[in-house]
């Protein structure tokens, strides 16, 4: 990441409590009706409400892409007419945060942020859709997937475990498993948590219950002789989301590479220390980190620079994944890692080829 850029980030960060409180006075100044539409929990709401946007916007300016931060401000109106609340008023706090953000901020903040928030006003303009399906995009496809997350909703995990079993056992490959099955299921509740269409408690146990799955399957699928490949695989320091990451290990696994898999919120000096040549193995040829959220992509960031500047796995490529990736196509130079897996079936071959590369580049 560009020094300049995460100065900036970490300027904000810095006072982004106090921008967050001044925002939300703002608001309500700007609307005294805000109160009577939102009850006396208004101010602790919209506390919450905007301490998340800053800390998007935190991420925006540390990538130096306004697309993380117009993301959110979608996400949130999209949520706020999921639940019948006045998507006018995420409009509303983009403007008190602007104001906020030029009246009280260094000039190379307001002059990094303005566009970043002027770019979510506009897009606030336009007609919101709610977040697409991934079910009703698969249609007819989606079918086992549908009944996958049926019975998890309706906390019968046998049942969801033998939809997916008999898939196993009929020769499908635990790749076509996760791309048509789990993987969509899980994107959906994803969904319907944020349209407050299933709740917290549905949303843990659909997860909970899917890694355990997960770890069953993997235990009976067939696995290619060992192709002397070794792969660290982690979520980042502060980043919980761990789903991801293990279906990239298991299906590198499947592929016949020595795979650690760290799980989530890992340290950046542990994966370097792991990384490196042990007892038991060589160094790792591919490091695989996984973002579930835009919130950590200055920690993956952080990582790469981490092990690079340890320099114990010097030949070691970074493969990296997950949501905010996707929503931004280049930021996986940003953050400075040597390739990027738009899925966790893609990573194997995407893998392949980094460890493929750098041997190849090592022994030259």
């Amino acid at each position: 990441m560009d020094p300049a850029h995460l100065q900036a980030a970490e300027a904000l960060e810095a006072v982004a409590r106090a921008v967050a409180e001044w925002t939300v006075d703002q608001i309500h100044t700007d609307d005294p009706d805000m109160e009577i539409r939102y009850g006396g929990d208004s101010r602790r709401m919209w506390r919450h409400e905007v301490q998340s946007r800053v800390a998007h916007l935190v991420e925006a300016l540390a990538a130096d892409r306004s697309a993380i931060f117009t993301a959110h401000a979608s996400w949130s109106r999209a949520a706020f007419m999921a639940r019948d609340m006045g998507e006018q008023d995420v409009e509303r706090s983009l403007h008190a945060l602007k104001q906020v953000v030029r009246e009280n901020l260094p000039a190379d903040i307001v002059r990094r942020a303005e566009p970043m928030i002027d770019a979510a006003l506009s897009e606030t303009k336009n007609k919101v859709m709610p977040p697409p399906s991934e079910l009703d995009r698969l249609a007819d496809e989606g079918t086992l997937s549908r009944l996958y997350l049926l019975e998890l909703l309706q906390r019968d995990r046998e049942k969801a475990e033998r939809i997916v079993h008999e898939q196993l056992e009929g020769g499908a490959t635990l790749a076509e498993i996760l791309t048509r099955i789990i993987s969509p299921a899980m994107q959906e509740i994803g969904r319907m948590w944020h349209m407050q269409e299933a709740s917290i408690a549905d949303e843990h146990y659909c997860t909970a219950a899917t890694q355990a799955i997960m770890a069953r399957l993997r235990g009976q699928a067939r696995r290619k002789p060992a192709n002397g490949l070794v792969a660290v695989a982690c979520s980042a320091g502060g980043d919980m989301h761990e789903l991801g990451i293990r279906m990239v290990s298991d299906l590198l696994d499947v592929e016949g590479w020595h795979v650690e898999c760290l799980g989530a919120n890992m340290p950046s000096h542990e994966v370097a220390a792991v990384a490196g040549a042990q007892p038991h193995r060589g160094p790792a040829d591919v490091i695989a980190v996984s973002a579930g959220t835009p919130l950590a992509i200055r920690s993956v960031a952080h990582l790469i620079r981490t092990v690079k500047e340890e320099g114990q796995a010097p030949d070691a490529a970074f493969m990296v994944g997950g949501m905010p990736f996707n929503m931004v196509p280049d930021l996986w130079k940003v953050v400075g890692a040597d390739g990027f897996a738009a899925s966790a079936t893609d990573a194997p071959l995407v893998a392949a080829d980094l460890a493929r590369s750098r041997r190849s580049h090592a022994r030259s």
